[in-house]
């Protein structure tokens, strides 16, 4: 069924004026000023956004689609991420991984995840590996992983973390090698997400390998970065061609005395820098938040991380920071789906792309998700519901 979106403010992320947007067949047929209704052969359906905000379905590249933690016990292991986690949040792209625990969860869990999201109507992909080297697979091999099953787009890995591996420089720049080659053959995107822990080196192993090397910037994705003890060794990555990733953050996460940028800020800074079109945040949805003890050897309390924060952040960015709609949506739009390989599908209002669609009223709350020209949510209530909801 055709579905026609009249009357919105657009923001594609760009700021478009009042348009008309027609989709069908999952995608996005026509932007137009005006689009007459009765002009449509078939059924359809009108929504009509008068007052509100159109814009692009949030990308979301680090979430832990099956849970994560367990760092405190395996009381602490987070549940896994629900449909309606998702749409009521605007997320209708989503990157799923492994984090600290690749003992009680695996590659393959998570992969039947990711294609399970897809069943429900929303698009997800993965990337193979945890913090740890040699990388957990399902293959036996990084590259056969990236190269040879759909949803794999990259590995993950952490550095300078106390939970992660000691990484030599030869092991970090032979998995650089192994995900190029793959990225090569496949036509991938082919990206090593990077936790950066707090640990003494920070990003330095990155910013070395690329000085000894002749691979590119680009395999890297460092996250977590929104931090004052990675922030500038992060920028000069993005200096050098990486996409850098923000991790978003509550208002009580901020409360809390953490010391840390919130990703409002991050953009802010990401365009007074010029590093804005390498910049996304994300919001580590379904990963485990651990409060440490002072000496960060003892976890004393655990909450866990959800999309909701993507949101909370571009209202901050825009109340706070006095930013643009346009600037707080391009680093989970644009610069996301940038960041996967998907430019031609995901993150912007255009003929062709995927219909998926947010509308935001004035005071910047959901009231509509749209997946591939699928109603998800309207009036702020989910009308799709996953499997066991």
């Amino acid at each position: 069924m055709q579905l026609l979106i009249k009357n919105g403010s657009v923001h594609a992320p760009q700021y478009l004026g009042k348009k008309d947007l027609l989709c069908a067949g999952g995608k996005i047929i026509a932007i137009e000023d005006t689009i007459d209704e009765s002009s449509l052969a078939g059924e359809y359906q009108v929504i009509d956004a008068k007052g509100a905000n159109v814009v692009p379905g949030f990308v979301d590249t680090h979430q832990h689609f099956i849970g994560g933690g367990g760092e405190g016990g395996y009381a602490t292991r987070t549940p896994e991420l629900k449909l309606t986690d998702q749409t009521l949040n605007g997320v209708t792209t989503a990157l799923g991984l492994l984090g600290t625990d690749d003992l009680s969860r695996h590659v393959e869990s998570l992969f039947a995840k990711t294609m399970g999201f897809r069943d429900e109507g929303i698009s997800t992909y993965m990337i193979t590996g945890s913090y740890f080297l040699p990388s957990p697979t399902i293959t036996g091999s990084v590259m056969r992983d990236i190269a040879f099953i759909d949803p794999v787009v990259g590995v993950k890995l952490a550095v300078s973390d106390h939970r992660g591996p000691y990484i030599t420089h030869e092991g970090l720049a032979d998995l650089v090698a192994q995900v190029r080659n793959a990225a090569l053959v496949s036509g991938k995107a082919g990206i090593i997400t990077v936790h950066a822990g707090a640990g003494k080196k920070g990003l330095t192993q990155l910013l070395d390998v690329l000085d000894e090397t002749d691979y590119q910037a680009e395999r890297f994705v460092p996250t977590h970065i929104n931090r004052e003890d990675v922030w500038e060794q992060a920028v000069e990555l993005a200096k050098r061609g990486a996409i850098i990733d923000g991790t978003a953050l509550s208002q009580d996460m901020l409360d809390s005395g953490r010391k840390a940028l919130s990703c409002a800020e991050a953009t802010q800074l990401s365009i007074e820098l010029g590093i804005k079109d390498n910049f996304t945040f994300s919001s580590d949805a379904g990963g485990s938040l651990p409060k440490w003890n002072e000496d960060r050897t003892r976890i004393v309390g655990m909450g866990v991380g959800t999309p909701s924060s993507l949101l909370e952040e571009i209202r901050r960015g825009v109340n706070e920071f006095s930013l643009s709609l346009s600037d707080m949506l391009v680093p989970i739009t644009k610069n996301a789906a940038k960041q996967l390989g998907l430019s031609a599908l995901k993150g912007e209002l255009q003929v062709g792309h995927d219909a998926d669609v947010l509308l935001l009223n004035d005071e910047l709350a959901l009231t509509h998700t749209i997946a591939k020209g699928r109603v998800m949510v309207s009036g702020g209530e989910a009308v799709v519901k996953g499997t066991f909801e």
